[in-house]
């Protein structure tokens, strides 16, 4: 008789336990993510969306060592990477992950690059700076790197400055230099946010080629629920800090829970309906120096009731959970 063995799953790439990071305000220190946790798979893509001022690109920034100091700081938490923690690393063992292992797209072309280099230069400064490869060998990699992501005549734009490029293009450039040293992990804080819908298209299957060519996992952050539709294999919605519903991208879009969610769904215009007034959700998000002390939505929620006054834990099934009370037990639109 054959014996049957148990398939472990396999280790995350990058997992994220009980991230907080705060901010000094007016003398105190509050969380502006609080108690994130998440695991990123192999060769998956995972959404984190939200209203700005969820503390999407925060989670991001954290993940990369770059919280601003001394304002700002990591309190809590583990984020681990490769067997190693990254919040407990230092600055030089960081840096040899930062750009290398885990790269940033970040959310403004025009003010992440540098305008008074070349953007061949600066494609190739990180081949040189952690692969140590020479001028010569750095610039061909960069070359071939700028022909990958499809800009143009590359070898003729090789030492033409951001200013010369599109939106778009220049977009392309971000996306080179993050891809340069092959990493394991993207973070794309979103890409795509001030580009026109034909470009944008255009960028998001860019990312998916190049994710499946390289095998990289991606953390997708974005504020546009149909970029998630399109890119996307499990989502994460936050509000106010916290991580308020996980699911895989299809169940959230068919059964979403958290009353956030929903009500962010309602929000996408549809094609195939007539619209008299488009959806909004009232109310605006909370600084971080006035959270709520319960549900940080209970103040804009329609479902709010007297048990939301305590925080509520995120709870549910495996593949799909979410943080509220009413929801939480019973599921479904009640």
């Amino acid at each position: 008789m054959a014996t049957a063995f148990k398939v472990e799953p396999a280790e995350p790439v990058l997992s994220v336990q009980g991230l907080t990071t705060s901010f000094r305000v007016s003398g105190d220190w509050h969380a502006a993510v609080r108690d994130v946790s998440f695991d990123l798979a192999h060769n998956e893509t995972l959404a984190l969306v939200g209203e700005s001022g969820c503390g999407k690109s925060m989670t991001a920034l954290s993940i990369m060592g770059l919280v601003p100091k001394p304002a700002g700081r990591i309190t809590a938490g583990r984020i681990m990477f490769e067997g190693s923690d990254l919040v407990s690393l230092d600055r030089e063992a960081m840096r040899r992950i930062r750009g290398n292992r885990i790269s940033m797209i970040f959310q403004e072309p025009m003010t992440s690059l540098n305008p008074v280099l070349t953007v061949g230069f600066q494609v190739a400064e990180a081949l040189r700076y952690h692969r140590a490869m020479g001028g010569a060998e750095a610039d061909r990699a960069a070359l071939d790197l700028l022909e990958q992501v499809k800009i143009p005549s590359a070898a003729r734009r090789f030492k033409d400055y951001p200013h010369q490029f599109s939106g778009g293009m220049r977009q392309r450039v971000m996306i080179a230099i993050a891809l340069a040293c092959r990493p394991q992990v993207l973070l794309a804080d979103e890409p795509t946010t001030a580009l026109d819908v034909t470009i944008q298209a255009e960028v998001l299957a860019l990312l998916a080629e190049l994710k499946q060519a390289y095998g990289m996992s991606m953390v997708f952050i974005t504020h546009n629920l149909g970029v998630v539709a399109a890119i996307a294999d499990r989502v994460a919605v936050m509000y106010a800090g916290e991580i308020v519903e996980v699911a895989a991208v299809r169940e959230l879009f068919r059964r979403p829970r958290h009353p956030y969610t929903e009500l962010l769904l309602r929000s996408i215009p549809r094609v195939d309906r007539h619209v008299s007034h488009l959806e909004t959700i009232e109310g605006q998000v909370p600084s971080i120096a006035a959270m709520p002390a319960g549900c940080r939505f209970a103040p804009r929620c329609p479902l709010r009731e007297a048990r939301c006054d305590a925080p509520p834990p995120l709870a549910g099934a495996a593949h799909h959970v979410v943080r509220c009370w009413v929801r939480s037990e019973g599921g479904g639109h009640g």
